[in-house]
């Protein structure tokens, strides 16, 4: 699966425009069907039509829109439109929980992985290498972890939640993901090394959090995996967890730093 996908991911970070638009809705959309799957084994029903609609009009503000007025009116019409739509859906019976994870499915994934294209277009013509190294560092700190957990690890963080995390795991992260720092330092020749190993560490903490967000939703409606649409790698929920949350994080990260 590596072997397709990372040059998939290069090309697409690279490539930018509809390339990275048409990656980001295939996220949103795929995440939002398997939150809707997984929450069904807590008979909240979430409407995928409803769910596939919120996803791709956010996705398509990041693109199109510059998030200004124009944005935040969007968001106005997109959340009354999805409260009338659910009431004449289900009536009052679970109206709230059902409303509740008809907006939770679109934005999660979909609202977070969408800060790439942000980072791609704000900070052009050096925007693919931080999505590069973004997803590098959370690929990298998540391997480090697993791997330093498993050989050293003895105390958990969080048994109820996620029982293979482990502290030494999550120190372990840390200097996982800067190695992403010294990997994308060629090609960023006008940021100091200082800066992006900051960044690193900001992208891994925020990701170690969304990874969390995700085994804690997975324990709660009782499933191992988001899905099995990745043979042997799980979901797309499971791929990108500690990728979608890191994304606002950095992006954030780079607005200051810059």
């Amino acid at each position: 699966m590596a072997v397709v996908g990372i040059p998939a991911l290069i090309f697409v970070a690279y490539s930018g425009g509809y390339w990275l638009y048409a990656f980001c809705i295939l996220v949103s959309v795929l995440g939002a069907w398997e939150l809707a799957a997984m929450l069904l084994a807590k008979n909240i029903r979430v409407g995928k039509r409803l769910a596939t609609f919120l996803s791709i009009v956010l996705v398509s503000m990041f693109q199109f829109s510059k998030f200004g007025q124009l944005g935040l009116f969007v968001l106005f019409i997109l959340f009354l439109l999805a409260a009338v739509l659910k009431l004449v859906e289900t009536g009052i019976v679970n109206y709230t929980s059902r409303l509740s994870m008809a907006v939770l499915a679109a934005v999660y994934p979909g609202f977070f992985v969408s800060f790439s294209i942000l980072i791609h277009r704000e900070f052009a013509p050096v925007g693919w290498v931080f999505l590069l190294f973004i997803f590098a560092n959370t690929w990298l700190a998540d391997t480090f972890a697993y791997a330093f957990g498993r050989w050293l690890g003895t105390t958990k963080m969080v048994p109820n939640i996620s029982p293979g995390k482990t502290w030494v795991g999550l120190a372990a992260s840390f200097p996982g993901g800067i190695i992403a720092a010294f990997l994308a330092r060629p090609f960023l020749a006008d940021r100091q090394i200082g800066s992006l190993i900051i960044l690193s560490l900001i992208a891994t903490a925020f990701g170690q959090i969304g990874d969390l967000i995700e085994s804690a939703i997975k324990r709660d409606c009782g499933v191992k995996d988001s899905s099995n649409i990745i043979p042997g790698h799980g979901g797309v929920l499971d791929r990108f967890d500690s990728f979608a949350i890191a994304l606002p994080a950095a992006y954030f990260a780079l607005r200051f730093l810059n």
